[in-house]
């Protein structure tokens, strides 16, 4: 029978070696750029305000140490800062990124946690760098925000009734707890795995009954849209319950401009809404001031187009695009519905004529549609105007009217018309709904999910982000930046080894 070698090495048997660790990183790999880059092309010098002991106290871990450390470790998917920690003990590269310091997982949570605002410089820093290789075309930008859950619990959230009877619940269940503990007691059959028990759970119930109370001895009510009250969160007030394809996530949504050209991130930044829209204003003035910083620009005699979904379609946010120089596509909730089965055009809105004088439409085969109602739908006023079954049954233009699954056996069809109050004649939303009905606008529209939705893939599915591990708004947002500036170095490899080669 043939005989093998065998080492102790492979049994774990440790062993001493002359380790040069800058050759460790080598040419043309993620690690050799961000070694270059962080603290040379890419400025970090705005941490060291931070420190103040060059006459007295220990020396301090170095920024530009903690940044690149940080920055491969969410790269490799690796995200819990005692994770991060254990890298740096452990990984030959991310050794030789730190230059074998060893940072302790304390000295990183706290970096993270505490340099949200420095982290935007940053991020514009690597902006700028991505602009020097060109991959920035200015030209066409799509914007949309991801959803993920925060490191708050959402039974935690309720509105101040409901965390009142939660309180009330709580008690019920102390005063329970202690009345059985007591009738062990006096039956004779407690004992000490029992005591532990019981102490443990009284333990739980009474932290659960003080964050509670003292939540509520300072809450502030939260208004929504439509004036009603919208739930609190003891864990983190800054978060909100936000609604997404797999149903509700107590969270943030992280929101980011993406340009078409590489999807290289304009700008970043998270919100605790439960809908992105009402802060498109802010997030056009933070993309345009970013650009202005990175010395990024549209090319002369052409306009900037931004592309959003429908949860920003609005008169206000139509404006504030035109008063900053955008040009805006955004659809409205009916955009996809207004194409048949066939994908031939069917009758919309602007295909019934209004009539003041007794308030009612009339559909292109001449028949009423008469006021129904006034309602409100996600924070938005309607008016509703309906049909007679009569009529739309014999109707021969009822294919354009109706879709295939409700012309088929359908009775009593009738065509309804859902007319938001700011989508009448001479609005911006009613002039964005003519502009959708072409196939120019059509196609421009079209663009918007391969240019911002392969953004939040990577950062979600690649990088490993599935959920935020910080507490209030500050230090969420410096996260979800942090993580926008590995989306942007990874598009700036090729570009870096490029030139790279030309400099050699």
């Amino acid at each position: 029978m043939a005989r093998y070698k065998h080492t102790e090495a492979e049994y774990g048997q440790g062993m001493f070696l002359t380790v040069n660790l800058q050759k460790q990183l080598l040419h043309g790999t993620f690690e050799y750029m961000l070694n270059d880059l962080i603290g040379g092309k890419i400025d970090v010098s705005m941490f060291d305000d931070n420190y103040k002991n060059d006459k007295t106290g220990s020396k301090a871990i170095p920024p530009s140490v903690l940044i690149k450390l940080i920055i491969y470790g969410y790269y490799k998917g690796v995200i819990s800062s005692r994770k991060l920690a254990g890298l740096g003990r452990e990984n030959i590269t991310a050794k030789a990124l730190t230059g074998d310091t060893e940072p302790h997982w304390t000295t990183i949570a706290n970096f993270i946690s505490s340099n949200g605002e420095r982290f935007q410089d940053v991020f514009v820093n690597v902006l700028a760098y991505c602009g020097e290789l060109g991959l920035v075309g200015g030209l066409t930008f799509a914007l949309d925000g991801c959803r993920l859950p925060s490191n708050a619990s959402m039974e935690m959230s309720g509105t101040k009734e409901e965390l009142e009877k939660k309180l009330k619940y709580y008690r019920r269940m102390a005063e329970k707890h202690v009345a059985k503990h007591r009738k062990l007691d006096e039956r004779g059959e407690g004992d000490k795995e029992t005591e532990r028990r019981f102490q443990k759970r009284r333990r739980h119930l009474s932290r659960q009954m003080e964050k509670i109370s003292g939540f509520l001895d300072g809450m502030v009510k939260k208004e929504g849209k439509q004036i009603e009250e919208i739930k609190s969160n003891i864990t983190d007030n800054e978060s909100a319950m936000i609604r997404d394809s797999s149903g509700f996530l107590q969270g943030y949504i992280g929101i980011a401009v993406s340009d078409k050209r590489n999807q290289i991130i304009i700008s970043a930044g998270a919100v605790g809404s439960a809908n992105e829209g009402g802060h498109l204003p802010e997030v056009l003035d933070n993309t345009l001031d970013n650009m202005e910083k990175a010395s990024l620009k549209t090319p002369e005699g052409e306009t900037l187009t931004v592309l959003m979904d429908n949860n920003y379609y609005s008169e206000e946010n139509i404006a504030a695009c035109q008063e900053r120089g955008l040009e805006a596509i955004i659809p409205d909730e009916q955009y996809k519905k207004r194409l048949g089965g066939d994908y031939e055009d069917r009758f919309e809105n602007d295909d019934f004529t209004y009539h003041e004088d007794g308030d009612y439409y009339e559909c292109p085969n001449g028949k009423r549609l008469k006021h129904k109602r006034s309602a409100v739908l996600k924070g938005r006023e309607y008016d509703e105007y309906i049909s007679s079954s009569k009529d739309c049954n014999v109707c021969p233009l009822s294919e354009k009217c109706f879709r295939a699954k409700q012309r088929t056996g359908a009775a009593r069809r009738r065509r309804s018309l859902m007319i938001q109050k700011n989508n009448s004649g001479g609005t911006l939303c009613r002039e964005m709904r003519r502009k959708l009905n072409t196939e120019e606008y059509q196609d421009k529209y079209a663009y918007r999910i391969q240019i911002v939705e392969p953004v939040f893939s990577n950062i979600t599915y690649c990088k490993g982000l599935n959920r935020f591990t910080l507490r209030g708004k500050a230090k969420v947002n410096g996260q979800w930046k942090l993580y926008c500036i590995v989306h942007n170095l990874g598009k700036c490899l090729g570009g870096y080894n490029e030139k790279r080669k030309k400099t050699a």
